[in-house]
This record gives C-alpha cells, sequence and structure tokens, in this order.
C-alpha cells in the first residue's frame, strides 16, 4: 500500500512512527517536504540560539535524554534553542529511515495540488492509497499587514527569518504589531541578535549595547499588554499543583454536563491551589472574568516573573494559567468536536486564560524586562497605539512597522495552503462556527455535508477548533494520530 504525507514536522513524525511501529513492512511511505526531514519552518538548522523554545524540552519524548547522549552537562536548559530541537527530529527521521529504508522515502519538494482518483489520492498527478495532511502553520494569511499595506512607514511583513529584520535601520523608532511571544523574537532579534550581550543571571540579566539596535521598539496589541510568564522548571511555582488536586479537577470537567460546569472547574481548581500554597483566592473570579491585577502592563510582567521564579508569593493570574494548563487535556476532550460541549463557551475562556497560560519563558521574559529599563523598548505604546489591520493604518509613531502576527490556526483560504484549497474546492468541510477543517476521531477528513473522505486525513493546525490545542509538541493530547495509524495499518494485506 501507498501512502503519501505532505509535512516532515512533528506531526508527520509522530505519524509515521506510529504506522511503521504497527507495520514494519508491506507499505511505501513518501513524506513531501522541501525542507530536511524534522526542519521546517520553525525548527531551522541554521536559526541562532537565542530563538528559543517557548515550551519546556521535558514535553518532546527523548529529546532531552538524547541531548545527555550529545554531552550536554546537566543541569539542561529547560528552554534550549529551536534550531536543537531541529536537529532531534531530524535524528528520529533519520532513525526511522535507517530501520526502513525500503519503506520510506522523502521527497524533497513542495507539493503543488493533491486531488481524489478513482482509489485514492494523487499528489502532483502520483497515486497514493492514502494522504495525510500535517502542513502545519501556512506560511501567509489574508490577514497579514503584507497585504495591501498603505501605511506610511516601511513595513517588514514577515519575522522568520529574522534574518529579514536586517533593514530596520539601526536607532530607528521601531512599531512592532503584537506584544506576544513572535514580538519577544523580535526584540531579542533587534538587539542580542545584533551583537548586544545579556549577562548575569537568567532571570535578571543585565545588557551590554552593540550600538546597532533600534532606538525604540513599540510593541502594540490588542490586550494592552504583556503574557504571563510561564514558572521555570523545578521551581514551586511550577510543581505547586497536587497530582490529586489535579485529577479531581480533570475528573470534574470530563463529567461535567454542560460547558459551563466544565469551563467553573478552572477558577475552583485555582482557589484551591491559592489555599495550598497560602495565596490569596480572592481575585480568582475577577481575573478569571476578564479583569486584570495589574493596570500597568509592566508591572505585571515584573510580577509575574516573580512568581514564577519563585521570588513572590504566587497569586491569582498565576493560579488560574496553572489551573487552564492542567485541565487543558480534558478540555480538549471535551470541547473538540467529539466532546459535545457549547464550543462558543470555551473560546471565551480561551481566549483570556490562554495568555495566562501560554506565554513567554523566565529567560525571555526577563530580558524583555531589561530592555524596557533600558528604554529599548517602550510599554507605552500597548495603551495609545495600535496598528489598524483593516485599512492597515493607524497612529503608529514609527520609522518602520514589523508585522509579528502570525497566520492564524484553522484553514487559511486565499492563500496557498493545500487544506484551504481542499476546503475552496468543496472537497472538505469545515464546522459551523470552528475554524478547522472537520474530521473524525481517526483524522479522517469530512466533506461539507459530513460523510467521510475516504484516503485523506488532516492532523494539527489546519484542523484547530474541530480539535482544539494543535500548537503542542505533546503527541499524548491527541488520539487521532494513533488512530490514524490504527486504520490504515488495518489496510496492509
Amino acid at each position: 500500500m501507498r501512502v503519501a504525507v505532505v509535512g516532515a514536522g512533528p506531526k508527520g513524525l509522530y505519524a509515521v512512527e506510529s504506522l511503521l511501529r504497527r507495520v514494519p513492512t508491506g507499505l511505501a511511505v513518501a513524506v513531501f517536504d522541501p525542507r530536511a526531514p524534522g526542519e521546517g519552518a520553525a525548527y531551522a538548522f541554521d536559526q541562532p540560539a537565542w530563538l528559543r523554545l517557548n515550551v519546556t524540552s521535558a514535553i518532546v519524548e527523548g529529546f532531552d535524554g538524547w541531548r545527555t547522549a550529545r554531552g550536554e552537562e546537566p543541569p539542561l536548559d529547560p528552554f534550549p534553542a529551536r534550531a536543537l530541537l531541529g536537529r532531534y527530529l531530524a535524528h528520529r527521521w533519520a532513525r526511522l529511515r535507517a530501520e526502513h529504508p525500503d519503506t520510506l522515502h522523502h521527497v524533497r519538494r513542495e507539493v503543488r495540488g493533491v486531488e481524489p482518483t478513482a482509489s485514492g489520492w494523487a499528489v502532483d498527478g502520483e497515486e497514493y492509497d492514502e494522504l495525510l495532511l500535517a502542513t502545519g502553520h501556512a506560511s501567509d494569511s489574508p490577514d497579514l499587514l503584507a497585504h495591501g499595506w498603505q501605511g506610511p512607514q516601511p513595513l517588514a511583513g514577515h519575522v522568520y527569518p529574522v534574518s529579514g529584520l536586517s533593514a530596520v535601520a539601526p536607532g530607528s523608532t521601531v512599531a512592532v504589531r503584537g506584544a506576544g511571544l513572535t514580538f519577544i523574537d523580535v526584540a531579542v532579534a533587534l538587539t542580542e541578535g545584533r551583537g548586544g550581550r545579556f549577562t548575569g543571571p537568567y532571570d535578571r540579566p543585565a545588557y551590554r549595547p552593540n550600538g546597532d539596535e533600534p532606538g525604540e521598539i513599540r510593541p502594540t496589541a490588542r490586550r494592552g499588554r504583556f503574557m504571563a510568564v510561564k514558572p521555570q522548571p523545578g521551581s514551586r511555582a511550577a510543581t505547586a499543583l497536587p497530582p490529586a488536586m489535579r485529577q479531581a479537577g480533570l475528573s470534574a470537567v470530563l463529567a461535567a454536563r454542560d460547558a459551563g460546569r466544565a469551563l467553573d472547574a478552572v477558577p475552583q481548581l485555582a482557589r484551591d491551589l491559592l489555599r495550598v500554597v497560602g495565596g490569596d483566592p480572592g481575585d480568582v473570579s475577577r481575573i478569571f472574568a476578564g479583569d486584570h491585577a495589574e493596570a500597568d502592563p509592566v508591572t505585571a510582567l515584573r510580577r509575574s516573573l516573580a512568581v514564577a521564579t519563585d521570588r513572590e508569593r504566587p497569586n491569582a493570574t498565576w493560579a488560574l494559567g496553572q489551573a487552564w494548563l492542567a485541565l487543558y487535556p480534558a478540555m480538549v476532550a471535551r470541547f473538540s468536536l467529539g466532546g459535545g460541549l457549547d464550543f462558543q463557551s470555551f473560546t471565551a475562556v480561551a481566549r483570556r486564560l490562554g495568555p495566562l497560560t501560554w506565554g513567554p519563558p523566565p529567560v525571555n521574559a526577563a530580558k524583555i524586562l531589561t530592555l524596557l529599563d533600558l528604554g529599548l523598548v517602550d510599554a507605552s505604546s500597548l495603551a495609545t497605539d495600535k496598528i489598524d489591520t483593516s485599512g492597515h493604518r493607524g497612529p503608529v509613531r514609527a520609522d518602520v512597522v514589523v508585522d509579528a502576527v502570525l497566520p492564524g490556526p484553522g484553514v487559511v483560504t486565499g492563500a496557498a495552503t493545500l487544506p484551504g484549497r481542499l476546503v475552496e474546492a468543496g472537497l472538505v468541510g469545515t464546522c459551523a462556527g470552528r475554524r478547522g477543517v472537520a474530521h473524525a476521531d481517526d483524522a479522517t477528513a469530512l466533506s461539507p455535508d459530513g460523510g467521510r473522505v475516504e484516503g485523506l486525513a488532516v492532523l494539527g493546525r489546519p484542523t484547530e477548533d474541530a480539535t482544539i490545542g494543535n500548537d503542542t509538541l505533546d503527541h499524548r493530547v491527541h488520539p487521532a494520530i494513533e488512530r490514524w495509524a490504527a486504520r490504515v495499518a488495518s489496510r496492509v494485506d
């Protein structure tokens, strides 16, 4: 049987590994990707080392053991370079190819088109029995500023690769659309990436300028603030939640009869957690509803870093972030398509709590605070400036604008993505009120009328909202990969 996999990133890797564990022979698997397997845009081998993972390395199975085996001395940096993860993923792909030399092949090119045939799917005209799309992040989207920019300043429309930011002149004032994780990469690229040096403790560094930095970096954001800081692995802030308390919260979500009761488990767990650590649970309801504990975004970031590194007592913002993180696997199960709960209720809460949970590691948050204290980053723009994405204009006081908002998850239409083209062609469908490709529990795509599109499966970011929480390197969160592999394996004679 012939299987085509489009995309050689983490999702494609996990799927092929699972399939070949079940069926080591009798298959011909072609993996299409213009980059080396494992590299992708996010994990390019040649990107600078200061572009770090924003998740702890421990969630990637085998990664830390591989690092140690290569000679990396403990204690391991929990937020290593993305390029290092790329090399590890490449190592796993290479091992697979060595174990299955007659089965697994990398086709180093971008797929131009796929279409159904009488017995399967054609990839650029070549027929396969099964097709899996694991294409990851879209490279373009109609809502990026690069499309029809009319602002008075020059625009840097893409952050990655960060070498493109070389067009930002030293001494210039830079407005950045976005204040999240990509903004941090921009700020570090324009400082450390230009030869400046951060020295001293990771959580309270000093900065030695190179002289090529911009004069001022001004982030803009709809929320008007930065994301909360992830707790440092091994800290009390990261380990305070008792396992039994977490399990009780997960059980409450899984047993909830409606969306409200499922989501109420989050503030309840946050209050219980604060009682364990001696914090004040009084602000949980207010912050859960969308109010902020701190009016000033810099003060909020500074306090968040102090809590994340055990220098300040845990607070309600931290507790809600930890509760959302702990209960998220159950939220995935209950609010993805098969869970049957009201998705709009989940969306409203996720929009508020996501910035409290999925923020930067302490090392990067500390760099931003250092740059804020030096005046190289000016947070006043969070409240006063904006970049109007509808007309690409706004009262942005800057010499150059950088778009640090990436293409969104789900189906990106009007752009050259395979899932988007299949949706626009009417071959696969989406679900009302959700952005992603509709699919069955084994990742098989569904047609606009809800029928199975046999032989075509979609994993990861293009299915977001149909399956929630796809932006994770943890393959254990979503069962669709294993179910896809089991279904395909069952077809092999």
